[in-house]
């Protein structure tokens, strides 16, 4: 497996150096570091992109999410993760639109942070495990149909994919798991969500478990021929990170 090439951001070089001590070095490279978005473009601009840029930064400036922007115009196809003292919803809001692929609260254990990085580098979007106690101590119920005494009917289809979402799994486990295309998985994902009146992924996950379904937890195995999964299926590594992140 090919190491990741990694740009850090930090305040400081003890700042930075304790970022690179915590990236496991059988799967990241630090090729690149600067005290913020707008120093590491630079030095970007004159060497090789990296594909992963960790930005460790206490208090977001206005200027930080503009340079942010700047950085995610400039390498479209760097993943961008923003670690965070605390779970700020504005600048989480504000990170994602301005092109963050990651939201992470810095209180990780080594493990869950660069577990949590890998699902990232998959192509999943992570988001700190403190926002499903906040939507669900500040969002009302989602509504399960358009008319209140009907529940919406599912197929046996759907609701796999529903226990799958529960687990963490992204399109293309699912699509492993079920032995389906993950262009099938789009469809059903898009019907269902319809069905239960759920805008993304996370709403569908939580109708799920109010409705009482479970978690996927069968271990996944690897069709014959296929490329193997990470050490665990990407839904355990997000449970994984969020447990040690509590």
């Amino acid at each position: 497996m090919s190491l990741i090439d990694v740009a850090l951001v930090g305040g400081s070089a003890l700042h930075r150096d304790g970022l690179r001590h915590s990236l496991d070095p059988d799967h990241f490279a630090v090729v690149a570091e600067g005290r913020d978005f707008e120093s590491v473009l630079a030095l970007v601009e004159r060497r090789a992109s990296p594909t992963l840029l960790v930005a460790d930064v206490s208090r977001l400036r206005e200027k930080d999410f503009e340079d942010l922007h700047r950085v995610h115009t400039a390498m479209p196809d760097c993943r961008i993760v923003v670690l965070s003292s605390d779970l700020n919803l504005a600048d989480l809001s504000r990170v994602f639109r301005a092109g963050a692929d990651g939201y992470l609260v810095s209180e990780l254990s080594r493990e869950a942070f660069s577990l949590s990085l890998l699902v990232i580098m998959s192509g999943e979007k992570v988001l700190p495990s403190g926002l499903a106690d906040v939507l669900a101590s500040n969002c009302q119920d989602f509504p399960v149909s358009r008319a209140s005494n009907d529940q919406p009917d599912l197929t046996d289809r759907e609701r796999q994919i529903l226990r799958c979402l529960l687990s963490g799994y992204s399109n293309k486990v699912i699509a492993r798991v079920l032995e389906i295309t993950e262009g099938t998985v789009k469809v059903h994902l898009k019907t269902l969500m319809k069905k239960i009146s759920a805008v993304n992924r996370t709403q569908a996950a939580l109708w799920a478990r109010g409705q009482g379904m479970r978690e996927d937890l069968e271990p996944i195995e690897p069709r014959a021929g296929s490329p193997p999964l990470l050490s665990s299926p990407l839904g355990m590594i997000v449970k994984q990170a969020q447990v040690t992140a509590r």
